[in-house]
């Protein structure tokens, strides 16, 4: 027989020997290896691994020595069907009773290739070379597993109940179940999603292995402000992978369902259309069961022209006779307080005034952070969501309406007769409409319209109506009014339907607004300056067939009051932010308005 044959022989009878070794777990009545060897730590991440309460998860580390006599070792990796993944050591030689250096071994999660070990559960198995026998690093109850985990659990709430409280006799408790923990402890967060940044009010731990937790409704000890909650989880498993719910805030639409609590005390829903003065209506308040005390008063006034106390949660008032304007319904409930705006028309038996007033009832309602779905989050036009009209005001008055509560407290107070409504009484037909008057004023920012009532003010105009417009981004969004939801909302174009072409809104300034031109005579009563005004919006350019023939502005690039005709009637935009609310005192502003009121009831 020739050398190469036989060397070829040896060989292959050393491999079999070797993957003997390595295969094979001997049972034998004393252990081969000793020094508590259990893999440290027993998780690993080898792609993001972290330090997790002073332990490296990057890598694990194992450390024995042989108990009886020296020995040449390799140490393994190995799956669970005991395929080796990774080679640790090769006749690495240990002396009989040496853990250090001769027994430490590192691995880093990784196989012989260089590539991650897929997640799962693996092994380490020595096998002592000249003794022909192989062990697993185990203890009593059998071999101790490595387990590789690169991706962090996926908690995720399932429920959240009630979604609405208090409940009766004030119960605030709130119960929360969720799935994905991975049997690990559980941080439960809250965020409060209706104020700016959702920050986390709260966090409190759940057991390990729990799948349900539950909140007193109380922040720092107190009972929850009224707003929108979003039940969030952390999870940390023992990889020190840490998975959250949501994966960001604020969350993705239709990524958190059930996820939400609303906490509410007290909270009214007036109605969106006009009331004819002097008629019945129904104001639906939510006091949480609990009795409430209510005042009706004109906007602007302080006289109490009707009260009561009731704990129901249908409110039926008689609007005052008489003028149209905005009334506000002020509420109290325990310490509880909220203030909504009635809306009073003209009744239709009587001589409708030449001007009519609009108001924003669609951004009263588009901007109000109600959660309608329970999924935490406000729904709002703002936030590209479709919305019920039928909801209560969250915030009670809308910001803006008191701007448009100055506007119409100052022509209460000159004796101006005008006739109101809303731009959701104008798009479902209720209450007095566009023809048969004059002039019309879109009191406050429009912010949402259909595309409808967008074509039938442009009409208006175009035909020889005239339009005052009081505020900033107005008309430049339209959305889809059907069966008391507005959906859709787009989003802004670059012109509003009159053709002028608003640019981005301007703060603290202190450049004086002062008039460029007055082709039209808007001005003409004024001082020719309009101080106080520090926040506005520009508009500097309108579309053809558009013709600008009064102007005022900061700079004669940037007018923020602009008059222009358009066909046969006339259009004033007037972007002074707080323009309603300075007609108790500026009297520039009062001056413009009582020269725009001429021309509106001419």
């Amino acid at each position: 027989m020739s050398r190469l044959p036989i060397i070829a022989f040896a060989s292959l009878a050393v491999a079999t020997v070797g993957a003997f070794f390595v295969t094979q777990h001997l049972k034998v009545t004393t252990p081969l290896i000793s020094g508590f060897p259990a893999p440290t730590p027993s998780w690993i991440n080898p792609v993001d691994g972290k330090l997790c309460r002073g332990v490296d998860h990057r890598r694990m580390m194992v450390s024995f020595y042989l108990q009886h006599r020296s020995d040449d070792v390799d140490v393994y990796v190995v799956d669970q069907s005991g395929a080796i993944v990774r080679t640790l050591a090769l006749g690495r030689h240990m002396r009989r009773g040496v853990r250090k250096p001769d027994g430490v071994f590192f691995w880093n999660g990784r196989e012989d290739n260089g590539q991650v070990a897929p997640d799962g559960v693996y092994y380490v198995r020595v096998a002592l070379i000249h003794q022909g026998r192989t062990a697993d690093i185990s203890n009593q109850s059998g071999a101790l597993p490595i387990t590789v985990r690169t991706s962090p659990p996926r908690p995720k709430v399932v429920s959240v109940s009630p979604a609405l409280i208090p409940q009766g006799e004030g119960d605030q408790t709130v119960r929360i179940t969720y799935t994905g923990n991975q049997h690990q402890g559980t941080t439960i967060l809250l965020y409060r999603t209706d104020l700016p940044g959702s920050p986390v009010v709260k966090r409190f731990d759940a057991a390990g292995g729990a799948h349900s937790a539950v909140w007193d409704g109380k922040i720092q000890g107190r009972p929850a402000p009224q707003g929108t909650y979003l039940v969030g989880l952390q999870v940390t498993d023992r990889a020190c992978n840490t998975g959250r719910f949501p994966l960001v805030v604020p969350p993705a639409p239709g990524t958190t369902p059930h996820a939400g609590v609303t906490v509410r005390y007290l909270a009214a829903e007036p109605p969106l259309r006009p009331v004819p003065a002097g008629s019945q209506t129904t104001v639906y308040v939510d006091a949480r069961q609990q009795p409430y005390r209510w005042a009706l008063r004109r906007a602007g006034s302080k006289k109490v022209l009707a009260k009561g106390t009731t704990s129901h949660y249908a409110l039926n008032l008689k609007v005052p006779s008489g003028r149209a304007g905005m009334y506000q319904l002020a509420l109290r409930s325990g310490g509880n307080r909220t203030v909504v705006p009635i809306v009073a028309s003209v009744p239709a038996v009587t001589h409708e005034p030449r001007v009519l007033v609009v108001l924003p009832a669609l951004t009263w309602q588009g901007l109000n952070p109600v959660d309608d779905d329970g999924d935490g989050v406000p729904d709002t036009l703002e936030n590209a969501d479709s919305i019920a009209l039928d909801r209560p005001l969250a915030n009670g008055f809308p910001a803006g309406a008191v701007d448009e509560a100055g506007l119409l407290a100052y022509l209460d107070k000159t004796d101006r007769s005008y006739d109101v409504t809303t731009d959701v009484g104008l798009t479902s037909g209720f209450g007095p409409g566009l023809q048969g008057h004059t002039g019309v004023i879109l009191a406050g920012s429009l912010r949402w319209l259909p595309g409808s009532l967008m074509s039938t003010l442009r009409a208006y105009a175009a035909n020889g109506g005239h339009v005052v417009s009081i505020g900033t981004d107005s008309m430049l969004r339209s959305v889809t009014v059907a069966a008391q939801h507005a959906l859709r909302p787009t989003k802004p174009a670059a012109a509003d339907p009159f053709g002028a072409k608003p640019g981005p809104v301007v703060l603290h300034s202190n450049n004086l607004i002062t008039v460029i031109r007055d082709g039209l005579g808007i001005f003409s009563q004024t001082s020719g300056a309009f101080p106080g005004f520090h926040d506005y919006q520009p508009i500097p350019s309108v579309a053809a067939p558009g013709k600008v023939e009064s102007e005022a502005g900061a700079t004669t690039s940037a007018p923020s009051i602009v008059g222009y005709r358009l066909e046969r009637g006339i259009v004033v935009d007037i972007g002074l932010i707080g323009f309603g609310s300075s007609l108790a005192h500026n009297v520039d502003a009062q001056e413009l308005t009582n020269s725009l009121w001429k021309m509106l009831s001419r």
